[in-house]
């Protein structure tokens, strides 16, 4: 019984959300894109440098804190952008 309440919870939270998505502005959802795209680069980046470790063929000579700063830095990008998107949304229907 408890399950139910909550996934019925969880929907009303996916619709909720969606409904907020689809009523942005397009130039918030122009900035959420550029972040997801940003993001998505940056982890591909992650990847390759991260492959490049393993196979030995490395550009940094062995430093794997690069990997580490490469996810955080673009994920704090992402949040930031997220943010930003939905302040402008705000800033922009009032």
């Amino acid at each position: 019984m408890n399950e139910k309440n909550t996934t019925s919870r969880f929907r009303s939270l996916v619709n909720i959300a969606i409904k907020k998505f689809t009523e942005l502005n397009i130039h918030s959802k122009v900035v959420l894109k550029i972040g997801a795209i940003v993001f998505l680069a940056f982890l591909l980046l992650a990847l390759f440098i991260s492959i490049s470790f393993i196979t030995g063929f490395s550009f940094f000579g062995e430093q794997t804190k690069i990997i580490e700063w490469i996810v955080i830095y673009s994920f704090r990008f992402w949040v930031m952008l997220v943010f930003g998107s939905l302040i402008l949304d705000i800033l922009i229907k009032r």
